[in-house]
């Protein structure tokens, strides 16, 4: 697959249907906060009423540590953050958008047609069709790789 992003790479998580992986994430405004801090902070809360010192500093090493091979090496995923909402119809080719709401996958548009019956065709990279109400919301996305 040829699929670039316009620094020259091509995303992490991938797919052969075209639909690339992203890391979770809670987002606030236009900040996301990468799910490796939640990992952290699991870390580090879980392991406090043990007792020890230095556990709960280990734990939080240890769970990002884990967090960073599984979406680097096991689970390969992008970071993305979403931009604004818009009908699926104003979707232009180039496009990153997450076809099922505001997280899960993202794919880049490759080509949209309206069929007579009303619906939209959306083709994405990889060659999978999505098949949508024109008027149906979905997220804008920028892949932070």
């Amino acid at each position: 697959m040829t699929m670039r992003l316009p620094h020259g790479g091509a995303p992490r998580g991938l797919c052969p249907n075209g639909m690339v992986r992203t890391t979770g994430w809670l987002q606030i405004g236009r900040t996301p906060i990468s799910s490796g801090l939640w990992a952290v902070l699991a870390g580090f809360f879980l392991t406090i009423p043990f007792g020890l010192p230095w556990l709960p500093w280990l734990a939080a090493a240890l769970a990002f540590t884990g967090w960073k091979v599984w979406t680097l090496r096991v689970q390969p995923s992008s970071r993305v953050v979403n931009l604004e909402s818009k009908p699926v119809a104003e979707l232009l080719p180039g496009d990153w958008f997450r076809p099922y709401g505001s997280a899960g996958p993202v794919a880049e548009v490759e080509a949209l047609q309206l069929d007579r019956s009303g619906w939209l065709h959306v083709w994405v990279h990889g060659g999978r069709e999505l098949t949508m109400a024109p008027d149906y919301p979905v997220r804008r996305v920028e892949i932070r790789n």
